[in-house]
């Protein structure tokens, strides 16, 4: 954003909102909702992020590009991009001094607690404003929340839908092994920039233990007092890349040499997966492995076997009746083979959640167990859902994610106010009216509008007034509340 001001951080038409609300406005109440999915299976989005964009934007953004900033400076900053956009006459700068001279944002926000699995049409957050002169900054705030909320839901979303499945087959056929080491965020290269792939990945991190994507760890310990290295959360991996592989394939033609230097010389104490595809990958299963058995199972950690391309479900489920057949294994309590712990497989190519399933079911029919095998999870399965046969892309509308103003107080009278298009036949963007509350109903969330006050015993509780932040959770509490500390 290149320090922009922050009043700045909106669409236009945010800008000239303030003069066109009816005279006499003095408060208004605006909701957060999840409206409808388009998935046919999920019909809940996890609720995360929103701690850190209070921190990071309404507090610290904020702070230091608007607050922090002389009169003359925000004004300079302020009129230069909005004669730009819409001609001095067309915005009331007024507003923007006064907010200016309060020196905080008089904004209440209430929500969910994060980590809430919150069904389609429940309102995740209730914004109003606190002080009767900025009613304004109430639907101001709908762009920058939108912009940086969205994705990380989504996100926490599909890292879910990965561990309900990873958790059902890790049940069904471990020892009680937790499904949190089941899969890693392989994503970052695909992202579109830096800040996507750091909450793509801390969004990730709420079901899974593993990350590729280092500077996720970081951003979770500052935003959610994560505590990484304590709870042995951002875990990632010693692994080769094809440039390595074939660097040292250059030197003598054979991929055995650098096998073995990996084992006994380069990490003989470490466990590390190694991608084996980069010429012959069942030359490499079949022929070298065979060969390195006598190192393999003097090492002291795990070598994972990682194939790169080809038919993600046909290979994984060969690769492990191979790896059976050559280095064997035991049988659990459940009567399911695990490989000898010295071997394994990761794929990271084509991990879909339909392709994920459909390999452990295809070993469970097979006697193995599901933690034979882990998955690297890229961009591609954080950006789109297979779902049938159909691609459904990850975007706000995935969710139908909108904000709402529902009601006002106007002269000091109390007014609902709603959106219902005649020619929404779908009653997609129909709103809610009034103040809602949310509250739970034999064990689901609920939520009841066309109320003429915000509600004092709603789910929806005070996490940021005046510019202070009231409410914290730690990144561990936001877990323990998906799976019980599970």
């Amino acid at each position: 954003m290149n320090n922009t001001m922050a009043l700045l951080l909106s669409d236009t038409y945010k800008q000239c909102h303030s003069r066109m609300y009816p005279k006499g406005l003095t408060k208004l109440v605006s909701y957060w909702v999840p409206r409808r999915s388009m998935l046919e299976n999920r019909n809940k989005m996890v609720f995360f992020g929103l701690q850190a964009f209070i921190k990071e934007y309404l507090m610290g953004y904020f702070q230091e590009n608007f607050f922090d900033l002389t009169e003359d400076e925000m004004v300079s900053l302020y009129t230069d991009s909005m004669d730009i956009q819409i001609g001095k006459d067309n915005y009331d700068l007024d507003k923007i001094v006064q907010l200016h001279k309060l020196g905080y944002l008089p904004l209440e926000i209430r929500a969910l607690s994060e980590g809430t699995l919150v069904p389609m049409g429940v309102p995740c957050i209730e914004i109003t404003n606190t002080n009767d002169d900025f009613a304004w900054l109430v639907q101001w705030i709908e762009c920058i929340l939108q912009v940086e909320l969205w994705k990380p839901c989504c996100h926490a979303t599909i890292g879910h839908m990965y561990r309900e499945i990873a958790d059902y087959w890790y049940d069904k056929t471990t020892d009680g092994l937790s499904g949190d080491m089941a899969c890693a965020d392989f994503g970052m290269r695909g992202m579109s920039c830096m800040d996507e792939a750091v909450r793509c990945s801390a969004s990730w991190l709420l079901s899974f233990n593993k990350t590729s994507t280092i500077p996720a760890i970081n951003y979770i310990d500052k935003y959610y007092n994560a505590d990484c290295k304590k709870n042995g959360i951002g875990l990632g991996a010693v692994s080769t890349e094809h440039s390595v592989m074939g660097a040292n394939f250059s030197i003598d033609g054979d991929e055995i040499t650098f096998v073995k230097r990996l084992l006994t010389e380069l990490y003989p104490n470490t466990s590390f997966s190694m991608v084996s595809d980069t010429y012959d990958y069942w030359n490499m299963i079949n022929n070298i492995l065979p060969q390195c058995k006598e190192e393999i199972m003097n090492h002291n950690g795990k070598l994972l076997v990682r194939p790169d391309s080809g038919d993600i479900v046909e290979i994984s489920v060969k690769t492990v009746e191979r790896l059976w057949d050559i280095f064997g294994g035991s049988i659990n309590s459940k009567g399911y083979k695990e490989l000898n712990p010295h071997i394994g497989i990761i794929y990271g190519d084509g991990c879909t959640l339909s392709n994920v399933e459909t390999i452990w079911r295809e070993l469970e029919k097979r006697g193995f167990a599901a933690n034979n095998i882990a998955y690297g999870v890229g961009a591609f399965c954080f950006t789109a859902i297979m779902e049938n046969g159909k691609m459904i892309v990850a975007t706000r509308d995935t969710f139908g994610i909108a904000m709402k103003a529902t009601y006002g107080v106007i002269d000091g009278k109390k007014l609902m106010i709603f959106k219902d298009p005649k020619t929404d036949t779908s009653h997609l963007k129909k709103s809610h009216k009034g103040c809602c509350k949310v509250y739970y109903e034999d064990g689901e969330l609920k939520c009841q509008d066309q109320l003429l006050e915000m509600s004092d015993d709603s789910l929806l509780t005070t996490v940021f007034k005046n510019g202070e932040l009231i409410r914290e959770d730690s990144f561990m509490d936001i877990r323990n509340r998906m799976y019980g500390g599970k």
